[in-house]
């Protein structure tokens, strides 16, 4: 009877011990920001839970934050790779239907791709996975585009004129290296109607610095329920859009 008892003991201890040592998706985040490195684990083996209460402009906030931690996934909850990159082709079709710069979807290489689980580091309870992009189109024009797993919006983009050599009989205007004031502005203006037209929100211009070539911007966002600071670098060859400089 001794012994029986001191293997229910043990038994008990093992268990004791093994909850204790489960791990979970905090604790991951944690050792990765102690190791300084992105650790590659699979979506089904974190503790995740779909947000849907988020809105679009939470979502754009999260996935531009800098408050946030971030873990490298084999694949997303809702889209596998192959899905969620046919999704970005699609979504860049859309942004760039109308505006000053173009981007061609109709023959597209991906060349590079990521997905990936955020955690809000100011409220760990708000989490989301997203993917990353890297795109080339047929004139050589470079997308680096972020969409959300769950609804496929794009959430982050950054955007260079022929930055590679072109499949296109016809080489790309890469336009002038420098611009003026006016013309920055006017460009800023154009990508601006891009955002609303992709978002239908509106979108309101408003901080600009402009340094020689470039114009930083900041533009606001009014959606359903809030507003969301809008911001990026315009520029004659390209732009970014929630990409911290």
């Amino acid at each position: 009877m001794k012994i029986g008892r001191n293997i229910w003991l043990g038994v008990a201890a093992l268990v004791l011990i093994g909850s204790f040592f489960m791990p979970n998706a905090v604790a991951g985040v944690t050792d990765a920001r102690r190791l300084d490195n992105l650790v590659t684990i699979d979506a089904q083996s974190i503790s995740y839970e779909k947000a849907p209460e988020l809105s679009l402009t939470e979502r754009i906030a999260i996935a531009s934050s800098p408050n946030t931690e971030m873990l490298a996934l084999k694949t997303g909850q809702v889209m596998g790779v192959e899905t969620a990159g046919e999704r970005a082709v699609r979504e860049l079709s859309r942004f760039f239907r109308e505006g000053p710069f173009e981007f061609f979807t109709d023959k597209c290489v991906i060349e590079d791709s990521a997905a990936l689980f955020l955690i809000d580091t100011s409220d760990p309870s708000v989490s989301m996975i997203i993917w990353d992009f890297t795109i080339f189109d047929a004139a050589g024009n470079e997308a680096v585009v972020t969409i959300d797993d769950d609804t496929g919006i794009i959430l982050k983009l950054i955007f260079r004129k022929g930055t590679r050599s072109s499949s296109l009989n016809t080489v790309p205007e890469l336009g002038k290296a420098d611009m003026s004031d006016d013309e920055l502005n006017a460009t800023a203006t154009g990508l601006s109607k891009m955002m609303e037209a992709y978002y239908t929100a509106q979108v309101i211009l408003g901080d600009y610095q402009f340094s020689g070539s470039f114009a930083y911007y900041r533009a606001d966002m009014t959606g359903a329920s809030a507003v969301i600071p809008m911001y990026g670098i315009v520029k004659a060859t390209g732009f970014t859009m929630n990409e911290r400089p």
